[in-house]
């Protein structure tokens, strides 16, 4: 196991103090977040042109904020900074989110992400000469897209929280990133063996894939107000019924619903929100994993 920071200081200067602090005192990972006035990619540009070892992540980059293409060239000009020591942490973020914040309809949120991280592949693997591609959900086509010196490889990570998305991550990511608040018992009893179903579907061998999770940490001379401030951290995700999944002791609600083979159990639909820093102080510290061996930087 190592032990990364995300970085989530408002005024991006300041991060960057935290960024080169951190890295000098060799500090594994360094990550970004995403939100409404946070862009991921352009912080772990500026982390990866700061720093010389940590490997510097996002955590994670909305995947239907931006254009595929704008995605990929984005990423992989991360990946050239960061001279190979960058991990794109992906997620489909909520619906709303995606509606009212980025204008995009996000209906079939496991097959849109599975193909979208396919499509971003795609795009990074690319040479040169003419590339097309005409999936469910996205299309794109160039009579020429020339690459040839930028990186033609990236490892993406995905974020998920129920059974359809943490299986994506294991049937089509590199590896898979917990909730904020996801507990020791979620990830060990749920997210572990989904990771290996959806691994075992696409026939790929689960033990290769990463898995990242973050704890809710603050720093404070005043012990109270520290906990207050990782309080309010916690209590913000915990709200939405969707993340039940990753508390201990929450149980899953569900209704029944007519099949074919009469009344069956289904979970509610989710009505998650997405979170980002509240403005108080309050931290994450991220652990990283590859079956309880280091996690090493991509080369």
């Amino acid at each position: 196991m190592e032990v990364g920071l995300v970085i989530m200081d408002e005024n991006p200067a300041d991060g960057l103090r935290i960024v080169r602090a951190a890295d000098r005192a060799g500090v594994h990972s360094l990550w970004s977040i995403d939100y409404y006035n946070r862009s991921s990619l352009t912080r772990a540009a500026a982390f990866a042109a700061v720093s010389g070892n940590a490997i510097v992540g996002t955590s994670v980059t909305p995947l239907f904020a931006r254009s595929p293409l704008a995605l990929a060239a984005a990423a992989a000009d991360v990946q050239a900074i960061a001279g190979g020591r960058f991990v794109l942490g992906v997620g489909s973020s909520t619906r709303r989110m995606n509606q009212d914040w980025y204008g995009t309809a996000l209906q079939h949120p496991a097959p849109q992400v599975r193909e979208r991280i396919e499509l971003i592949r795609r795009l990074i693997a690319h040479r040169s000469g003419p590339f097309r591609y005409e999936g469910r959900f996205d299309r794109v086509s160039m009579a020429h897209y020339d690459r040839t010196a930028l990186p033609d490889r990236l490892t993406i990570l995905a974020a998920g929280v129920g059974e359809h998305m943490v299986g994506v991550a294991g049937a089509c990511a590199d590896g898979f990133v917990g909730h904020t608040i996801a507990s020791a018992g979620y990830l060990r009893d749920t997210a572990c063996p989904l990771l290996a179903r959806g691994a075992a579907r696409a026939d790929r061998d689960v033990a290769g894939l990463r898995m990242t999770t973050q704890i809710v940490a603050a720093a404070s001379s005043d012990p109270r107000a520290a906990r207050r401030d990782a309080a309010a951290q916690v209590g913000f995700y915990s709200t939405p019924k969707g993340y039940d999944l990753t508390l201990p002791g929450r149980p899953v609600r569900r209704r029944a619903r007519r099949g074919p083979g009469g009344p069956h159990p289904r979970r509610r639909p989710r009505r998650d929100r997405r979170g980002g820093c509240d403005g108080r102080g309050a931290s994450r510290v991220r652990h990283a994993r590859r079956r309880g061996r280091p996690v090493a930087p991509v080369r």
